[in-house]
């Protein structure tokens, strides 16, 4: 005997009522409880105000963690390129260690640095020492390990073989290549190429390690005080530009363990990082918010942080800030400030000591003083820059070589070399210099754009020039005139 369909599979119109009732009692109970639920929802089911927070703050530690998992990420990968310069014997950067670097002209390779010419000791570290070279007629600064530095002597005298003390040493170039390429950043010196060379030269590869970066002064005190102000401002927008960058890489906020002048240079009046083996990548971790105390001796208080998610979140940004205030900013803006642009200046110095703002905030602060400084704000009223001149004007002349004097913040070592926003500015300063006789308004121009001009304290039959002229005191133009 044959067994009975059921349900639906039963053939005839019964089957077919008994299946369309079916589905329409299954649509019926989805929409009561589809509407009970919006129901809900709008009459009394709203979150609170305290629950929608939780879920805010659930979503900000979330997007923190996606964060954080993304940095370890990206940081595993310079790790790796770390590594691989290591283990690798290359003479060139065809494997593509130089994957994310921020140059497009090839690398100079190890036969490229074997042949530089017209070489010239510079300085030492705790672990390189520098060399000034010239590869086709352009200055490049090449960095080795110095065998007589601190680092390798230490490491032989606590009973190291040499060789392993080298190697150790060179690891530390090793490094700084890794992360130099890895930081796309104006204010960061550009690796020119770098030679790591193969072991079968026949001596540890690690005695040649040598990195070739662009050429670049030596930054210390002096130096950065004898600077015009506009310069200083530059070095100043420099450094918050670059901390701010630092703040947040790829890789996590990068910690400049050992934050000095001397990790840096000027490039073409640019401050650039230019050491970095010292450097590390990520806050440091925490269990409470007593661990993320950061203390600021000269300012004589402690900052504290909190503790998220087992980091001390923000650390390397605060610690980057208080020692770029300490070693530029504090004493390179105030001094010779334009008096109009004090409140700002000392409201962003006030920012760096007391690290009550953030590095983005600085920034901006800064970026609206250097804008208001290049576009003669504190100047003051136009009306009065408008007027005619009194000094009597020599248009195309010059008095080159002639009468050139010393004064304080010269751009020039040969002469009173100085910027202004304008003409009416330069004949202010040569009224208030008694030594002055006149200025030769140039056509060159500063980085914010501002004129050059060259003051005189004399006058005498000028000669002809096609970009300059001549602005002479009126009283020294009578008298020579009789």
């Amino acid at each position: 005997m044959a067994r009975r369909r059921p349900g639906c599979f039963r053939p005839g119109r019964v089957a077919f009522y008994y299946c369309l009732s079916f589905v329409v009692l299954v649509l019926v109970v989805n929409i009561v409880i589809l509407h009970h639920g919006f129901t809900e929802m709008e009459a009394g089911g709203a979150m609170s105000p305290e629950e929608a927070s939780d879920i805010n703050a659930l979503d900000e530690n979330g997007q923190l963690r996606l964060k954080i998992v993304n940095e370890v990420g990206q940081y595993n990968i310079l790790e790796r390129r770390h590594r691989k310069l290591m283990v690798n014997a290359v003479e060139n950067y065809d494997d593509g260690i130089t994957e994310g670097s921020h140059f497009t002209s090839p690398l100079l390779n190890c036969h490229d640095i074997a042949n530089l010419s017209d070489l010239v000791y510079l300085a030492s570290g705790w672990t390189k020492a520098v060399y000034r070279g010239n590869f086709k007629g352009r200055a490049v600064a090449i960095k080795i390990v110095d065998t007589s530095g601190q680092d390798v002597t230490t490491c032989t005298k606590n009973g190291m073989l040499f060789e392993t003390c080298l190697e150790k040493a060179s690891q530390k170039i090793l490094k700084e290549i890794s992360i130099l390429q890895a930081l796309p950043h104006d204010n960061v010196i550009k690796v020119l190429g770098f030679c790591v060379p193969d072991q079968e030269v026949g001596i540890t590869r690690h005695s040649k390690v040598a990195m070739v970066t662009e050429l670049g002064e030596s930054v210390d005190l002096i130096k950065l005080l004898q600077m015009s102000w506009e310069d200083r401002l530059r070095i100043s927008l420099d450094i918050t530009n670059l901390i701010k960058f630092l703040g947040d890489t790829p890789y996590g906020s990068m910690a400049m363990n050992d934050f000095r002048r001397q990790q840096f240079v000027v490039v073409n009046g640019q401050l650039k990082l230019s050491d970095v083996d010292d450097a590390g990548f990520g806050d440091p971790s925490c269990s409470h918010d007593e661990e993320c105390s950061l203390q600021c001796s000269s300012s004589n208080f402690t900052y504290r942080m909190p503790c998220i998610l087992g980091i001390c979140r923000g650390f390397n940004k605060k610690r980057n800030t208080y020692n770029a205030g300490r070693h530029f900013t504090t004493f390179l803006l105030p001094h010779g400030a334009p008096s109009s642009l004090r409140p700002l200046v000392d409201k962003i110095v006030s920012g760096y000591s007391s690290l009550d703002r953030s590095q983005e905030t600085l920034a901006d602060e800064l970026e609206e003083v250097v804008l208001l400084y290049k576009t003669g704000w504190y100047l003051g009223s136009d009306t009065e820059r408008n007027k005619k001149t009194e000094y009597a004007v020599y248009e195309n002349r010059d008095l080159p070589g002639m009468f050139d004097y010393r004064c304080r913040f010269s751009i020039s070592g040969s002469g009173c070399t100085v910027s202004v926003f304008d003409r009416k500015e330069a004949e202010e300063l040569c009224d208030k210099d008694p030594e002055c006789s006149g200025f030769v308004l140039s056509s060159q121009r500063t980085w914010t754009g501002r004129i050059v001009i060259h003051l005189k304290n004399g006058f005498k039959e000028p000669t002809r020039s096609t970009h300059t002229h001549l602005y002479i005191k009126p009283s020294l133009v009578t008298n020579s005139s009789h």
